[in-house]
């Protein structure tokens, strides 16, 4: 396996070794597999909008028609204030 040398800042490399000890893996092992992620092009920053919204638009269409937000509006609106109080 080959070596390669890299400089970090301090304080990123003391994050670094932080997270990598949380995970229970090795600094080397760490650095490997964020380094796999962006190379095969997993990195979530590159996700598009559409890609992002995904899971909204599916919400959405099981909830389109499925209920009316003036209906419920309305019914917590004259459950608090009583349909009598208004003039």
């Amino acid at each position: 396996m080959a070596k390669v040398m890299i400089s970090l800042p301090d304080e990123f490399l003391k994050k670094v070794d932080r997270a990598a000890q949380a995970q229970g893996r090795s600094r080397s092992e760490l650095i490997r597999e964020a380094l796999r992620a962006v190379v095969a092009g997993k990195d979530s920053r590159a996700r598009s909008w559409k890609q992002a919204l995904a899971p909204l638009r599916d919400l959405e269409q099981h909830w389109v028609g499925q209920w009316d937000s003036t209906d419920i509006i309305r019914y917590y609106r004259d459950t608090r204030y009583g349909r009598e109080d208004r003039s």
